[in-house]
Parts: C-alpha cells; structure tokens; sequence
C-alpha cells in the first residue's frame, strides 16, 4: 500500500516590524525640499518658511523612531530653507532701500570747469563746487545770493528768501531731459524743510524748467528757497535719474 508524501506547512513569516513616525520623516523631508525651492521667491519665501519650521518640529519627533536617517535629512533641510530665506530677504530688503533712498555723494566733486579728481569721491560739494557722475553728467550750485519775494510769492510769510544758481552740464553721448533730475524736493536749512519760493512778480522768481540738454552743453536755471531769518546750513540734493546717486550739496546760508 502505498501513502502519499507528507505535507509540510511552511515556516511561519515573522511580521514586518512597523515604522515608527515614518509619515513624519518623509513631511519633514518634502517640506524641507519645498522650503529650499522656494526660499529665493520674495513673499513666497514667508510661506516656505513657515513650512519649513513646522518641518523641523516634525522632524525632531520623526528623530525618536524608526527612519532616523530620513528624518535627521529633513531636519538639515527645513534648517537650510531657514536660513536661505534670511538671507535672500535681507538682500532684497537692501536692494529696496538702495532703490528708495539711493547713494549720497558717490560721484566726484571738482571746481567747474575742473577734471574731478577720483580721491574726491564721498566729499560733500558745496558753493562753487562742480558734482559729477559716474556717466559724465554734472552739475553746479553757485553760492546763494539774498533776493526779495514780491507780495503774491509762495509760500507766505517768508522770513528771508535766497536763491541759487544751478547748471547742468551733460558730458554723456546722449541728450539729458532736465525734467527727469529731482531738484528742490529735498532740500533743508538747518535740519529742516526748506519750502521752494514761486514768485512770479518779485526777485525770488525760479527759472527751471524742462529743457533738453545736448551733449556738451549746459543749462543754466535758478531756484529759490524759503529760509530762516539767521544764517544757517543749507543743504540741496539732486538726483538725475530715478535710483541714481544722489549729490548733496551743504554750505552756509
């Protein structure tokens, strides 16, 4: 008689060994990725931040189970998305405030009709002194001279009025519109605003106004300024272009 082969049962499989924070390594890993994505969007980066930090407390808790490898990744990551964002928030922060208040005095300063010398750069001009910039435009402010304002001038109850010489001198290659120069808006005596004075029928009149100013030529015109009734320090910037450097011009008044 003849029996059939035994029948082993397999050996019994032991059970996988389950993770532990798993979920919360590989979060903290695909925040950290998009935390370092995004840290060189401006805004954005605010948001990405954020993401990355919960990423890191996720992280720190993932540390305590099984996929710490995984987990101590995703950590460095979040860190560095962290640290990416300040950086490129800080420079964009710099970059926004070069564009709002620009560069004082970063051109050379010379009399008119003088080479500006290169050791003269950073020096306040004053009266008499020749600014000029880096592309060859300059300008002059002669030293102010006393004027009277008529009975209509602006603004009223001026206690003493001076006025300036002012000429633009366009050493570039191409034609300079006047009207793209800030002048008169920043201007003080001592320490404070000092008012623009418009003056149409007494000797406080200012004469500026857009023109074109070819290559080689000058433009001459003449400003006038509300001041107080002592001498004092007067102080007038001007800015060619917007984001350009910004020539202040300080002397007595």
């Amino acid at each position: 008689m003849t029996y059939p082969p035994p029948v082993y049962a397999p050996p019994p499989v032991a059970p996988r060994k389950p993770t532990r924070f798993g979920a919360l390594a590989w979060t903290a890993v695909i925040l950290g990725i998009v935390g370092v994505v995004g840290s060189w969007v401006i805004f954005l980066n605010n948001l990405t931040a954020i993401a990355a930090f919960v990423g890191i407390v996720l992280g720190v808790i993932a540390l305590f189970g099984t996929r710490k490898v995984l987990a101590a990744v995703g950590v460095v990551l979040c860190v560095l998305a962290i640290v990416f964002t300040v950086v490129a928030q800080q420079a964009a922060a710099k970059e926004f405030d070069k564009i709002l208040n620009g560069d004082v005095n970063q051109g050379q300063v010379g009399a008119p009709g003088e080479t500006a010398r290169q050791d003269a750069i950073a020096e306040n001009p004053t009266w008499g002194k020749r600014y000029s910039w880096a592309n060859g435009l300059s300008v002059d402010v002669a030293a102010p001279v006393a004027c009277t304002p008529g009975q209509y001038a602006a603004p009223p109850k001026i206690a003493r009025a001076v006025k300036f010489e002012i000429t633009i001198t366009n050493g570039t290659s191409a034609a300079f519109e006047t009207a793209l120069m800030s002048v008169g808006t920043d201007a003080q005596f001592n320490g404070q605003k000092a008012d623009m004075v418009f003056d149409s029928s007494g000797g406080c009149d200012s004469t500026f106004d857009s023109a074109t100013v070819l290559p080689g030529k000058t433009y001459t015109f003449h400003v006038a300024y509300a001041v107080g009734a002592q001498p004092g320090e007067m102080q007038l910037v001007f800015e060619p272009t917007f984001n350009s450097d910004k020539a202040a011009f300080v002397g007595q008044a």
